[in-house]
């Protein structure tokens, strides 16, 4: 693929920007910073190969090494290839982030900016598992059906009847359900029943 970047700032200064032929994943590797991009990032296929390029046993000995071969000030590099690995380290935090609330989010619903929001293909799955149970199916026969049907679990993988200890009793549930009610001092927010999952909110 085509990749353009900032053009060599050791080169032509009337030239702003270069188109590069890279894969993607090469592309997406590349640093955004133009003197990182040209002086070490074209120069060497990887870490290891700086390293040995220059004999050095760390990456900023051998940045050193380039910026004497180079007539670069080294200073100003050290300082840059420090933000890159700032930089990739935050992206790689964020892309942790994001891929461990994408997976602890409860099936039906999305994290997204920090609320959950129900997500509506999901959310049909839910209404279907109710309905199919209601109408006197058991679970492996609702997890049958979903396989049979293509859906998957939040992680991708097909259904199949699971077991966790509850964390508690049944009976607490619906007080504190009840207790929440009575808490409500505005009259307008108080509901007649106890909240209940509706099913015909959603069809499938």
């Amino acid at each position: 693929m085509s990749h353009e970047v900032d053009a060599n700032p050791r080169a032509d200064p009337t030239v702003r920007k270069e188109k590069v032929v890279l894969c993607k994943h090469c592309a997406d590797a590349a640093p955004v910073d133009a003197l990182l991009f040209w002086e070490v990032y074209m120069r060497f296929g990887s870490t290891r190969e700086l390293l040995q390029h220059y004999n050095a046993e760390t990456e900023e000995d051998a940045l050193r090494k380039l910026c004497v071969e180079r007539n670069l000030n080294e200073r100003e590099v050290l300082r840059r290839a420090h933000g890159q690995q700032n930089a990739e380290a935050l992206n790689s935090a964020v892309k942790k982030a994001n891929a461990f609330l994408t997976y602890a989010s409860p099936y039906g619903y999305d994290y997204v900016n920090g609320i959950l929001e129900v997500r509506q293909d999901e959310a049909r799955v839910v209404s279907l598992i109710f309905r199919r149970y209601l109408e006197g199916k058991g679970i492996a026969k609702i997890c049958q059906e979903l396989n049979r049907e293509g859906y998957k679990t939040k992680t991708g993988r097909a259904w199949a009847r699971g077991k966790h200890d509850a964390l508690i009793e049944i009976d607490t549930f619906n007080r504190v359900q009840n207790e929440m009610q009575r808490r409500i001092r505005r009259p307008d927010q108080r509901k007649a029943d106890t909240p209940q999952l509706r099913l015909e909110d959603y069809t499938v």
